[in-house]
């Protein structure tokens, strides 16, 4: 009965694991916990002496390992970074995009406002941010009459917000918008923006009601 006991704790142990695995948003820590409940259930289809328990999670486990050492393999390629500038009122694309993403770009823009002709990014212009050609960020921004380059708007999609977007744009991109010596600057309304834009070089000179207030020189 003792033994009965232990296998089936194993047992519900690989089931919970795999249940646990269901439920990650991202695929590589989906298929991490899932390598690590099949590899449970293996032990358990050895203790109860079942094939096909055995056989099947040896399988699973070959599958898991050949997706994590591919992913591995194209984390360690070079990205293709581009960026395809657009005009930010008229363009149906960017409209879309804004749409789609509003509910998320609020959560780190709370003053954000979606509205095309009189929302915060009216007479603005923007870029996207284009990783393997795919649109992964939208960087919108305003000239002031002192010469500065306003920042109104960083946003990256949740599967692509690992900084690398912004330091891109910040060190690559802006060649095609600014000269060296032009100082940009942005406002962080919430905490992950703040550590973003720090993160990034960004320097706080100013806090009031809107947030944090940053500069950086761009150095060319």
């Amino acid at each position: 009965m003792s033994f009965n006991i232990w296998y089936e704790g194993i047992g519900l142990t690989a089931s919970l694991l795999i249940a646990l695995s269901m439920t990650m948003r991202h695929i590589r820590s989906l298929r991490i916990i899932n390598l690590m409940g099949c590899i449970v259930f293996v032990a358990y289809g050895i203790l109860i002496q079942s094939l096909s328990v055995t056989f099947l999670n040896v399988f699973t486990i070959a599958v898991n390992v050949i997706f994590l050492v591919n992913h591995r393999i194209e984390q360690a390629r070079p990205e293709a970074f581009d960026v395809l500038f657009k005009n930010t009122g008229d363009d149906e694309y960017i409209r879309r995009f804004i749409f789609h993403h509003t509910k998320d770009i609020v959560h780190f823009f709370p003053s954000f406002d979606p509205d095309p002709e009189t929302g915060t990014l009216a007479g603005t212009e923007c870029c996207l941010i284009l990783r393997q050609t795919l649109p992964v960020s939208l960087v919108s921004f305003r000239r002031t009459t002192g010469g500065e380059i306003s920042v109104v708007l960083d946003y990256a999609v949740p599967a692509y917000r690992d900084y690398k977007n912004g330091k891109f744009f910040f060190e690559k991109a802006v060649s095609q918008i600014a000269s060296p010596g032009t100082v940009f600057t942005a406002v962080g309304e919430v905490p992950a923006h703040v550590s973003y834009l720090k993160k990034l070089g960004f320097e706080a000179f100013q806090e009031d009601e809107k947030g944090q207030h940053f500069k950086k020189e761009f150095k060319g």
